[in-house]
């Protein structure tokens, strides 16, 4: 006598979030995309606030510590 074994097939996370997300309405899909968009847009945003935060952490603690050696003023003359 022979035991059936249950079929196992590999599928990728990926994968399966792709057969869930096509398996979603319309409406659901939309939310999900505009979810997602908002999600990408605040990761940039917070990447360019910590950026400019380290800019301006450096330039403060050069000014500081007196290793500036140009003159800011003259940066925006004509």
């Amino acid at each position: 006598m022979t035991t059936p074994t249950a079929y196992q097939q590999s599928i990728s996370p990926a994968d399966a979030l792709w057969a869930l997300y096509q398996s979603q309405t319309k409406r659901v899909r939309r939310a999900f995309r505009q979810r997602i968009l908002e999600e990408e847009q605040n990761r940039v945003t917070k990447e360019q606030q910590e950026m400019v935060e380290e800019s301006l952490t450096n330039s403060f603690n050069e000014l500081y510590s007196g290793q500036v050696k140009h003159d800011a003023r003259n940066l925006f003359s004509k």
